[in-house]
């Protein structure tokens, strides 16, 4: 650093380090800070404290993790004990204090990187079909006799109306952005949610339309006595029975919150709707089966009529299927689109699909989130073949 002071270039400097066997990088450090703490030679920090899992602080909510808890259900309880409940996600095999120490090292360590920015991929919106193998499909299937029958080159296509449809160069995380700026909704009271959340959801949905106390339901299903509910509502009903795990977490749940019986009570009065009418129909032996009873009883006489008619009509039906020439070709386009929307016209492509596929064409939604996949096919086949809009003339059933 003298040799600098005097006027030395400080490539002369590094030359002369390096002649004396010395790392010339060190000249790039800050000559007002030590070596040791430039270099980052910090003392390793020893952890002594008891693992996270047997500290007697916390131990208790691990065990209800192994017990078949859901983490979420766990962290509720950690926050009723007014505790943290993000100390679930650290190492349980650590001690609390190591891991404050190493987090606050993290922190000192941290350094401002600036990333340069990338350039945005162009992104497809995807048809999620499920694609027939080749080796499976037969000689004589739909998908043999359409095989080649349209190339999306040959099609009259607005080229760039697709592309502004279907693909998309813009940052999605600028799009995330400006979600996040948006104020936030108000926050409502929390539930205790030992089941899935969006099951819970699904559930007290159904509930709540049939307004019935749960312990009247769970009378009405050990009775098999359906009242004025229909097929619908005992379907809806008998879908939400508890399974073997939701029962274990709710039990478990119910037990270590039942050191009296108001406390007890407490903790059910937390539960969900959906929650709740699992714990009344836990008390009826043998339900799926009683609602599968009663279901039998209600449809009866409507599904023998429905089966008789059906039969005739499907057989009606796949003759029609078999002979119709236009829904080949109807079957060929949306091939030839999807694989288009999906790979752009190279790759992978399928060679034919599952039927449930045609009702995901009015889901899925170009990148103007207007347009259906299937309004595009009938502009598209509109232009091209408009004789296939006529489809339904040749299967009458």
């Amino acid at each position: 650093f003298k040799m600098l002071k005097v006027g030395l270039p400080m490539g002369a400097v590094k030359n002369a380090l390096q002649r004396d066997g010395l790392d010339p990088s060190m000249m790039d450090l800050d000559p007002e800070k030590s070596i040791t703490s430039q270099l980052n030679k910090e003392e390793d920090i020893i952890d002594n404290g008891p693992p996270l899992k047997d500290d007697p602080q916390y131990s208790k909510y691990f065990k209800m993790l192994k017990m078949g808890l859901p983490m979420g259900a766990v962290q509720n309880a950690m926050q009723r004990d007014g505790l943290d409940p993000s100390i679930m996600d650290l190492d349980p095999e650590k001690s609390m204090e190591y891991q404050k120490a190493m987090a606050n090292r993290k922190v000192k360590k941290k350094k401002t990187q600036v990333k340069e920015p990338k350039k945005p991929k162009v992104r497809r919106k995807k048809i999620y079909w499920s694609p027939i193998e080749e080796s499976k499909i037969d000689d004589n299937s739909i998908w043999s006799m359409i095989k080649g029958s349209f190339d999306f080159e040959s099609m009259k296509i607005d080229q760039d109306e697709f592309e502004s449809l279907f693909t998309d160069t813009s940052d999605p995380k600028a799009k995330k952005k400006v979600a996040a700026d948006k104020p936030a909704a108000s926050k409502q009271k929390k539930s205790v949610q030992v089941i899935d959340a969006k099951r819970g959801m699904n559930g007290g949905i159904i509930l709540a339309r049939l307004k019935i106390e749960f312990s009247a339901l769970a009378d009405m299903v050990n009775n098999m006595d359906s009242g004025k509910l229909d097929d619908t509502q005992l379907k809806a009903l008998r879908e939400f029975l508890p399974t073997k795990e939701e029962k274990t977490a709710i039990d478990q749940y119910v037990k270590n919150a039942s050191s009296t019986e108001e406390s007890k009570q407490a903790a059910i009065n937390d539960f969900c709707a959906c929650e709740k009418y699992m714990l009344a129909m836990m008390k009826v032996e043998m339900a799926d089966e009683k609602f599968q009873c009663m279901l039998f009883k209600y449809q009866f006489d409507h599904k023998l009529n429905e089966l008789m008619n059906g039969v005739t009509t499907l057989i009606n039906a796949c003759e029609e299927v078999q002979k119709s020439v236009r829904l080949r070709k109807l079957m060929a386009m949306i091939l030839m689109l999807g694989n288009q929307i999906n790979t752009g016209g190279s790759g992978r492509m399928a060679h034919g699909f599952t039927l449930d596929a045609l009702l995901k064409l009015d889901e899925a939604k170009a990148f103007d989130k207007k347009t259906s996949v299937l309004q595009y096919l009938v502009k598209l086949v509109k232009v091209n073949e408009p004789d296939l809009l006529n489809v339904h003339e040749e299967m009458p059933s």
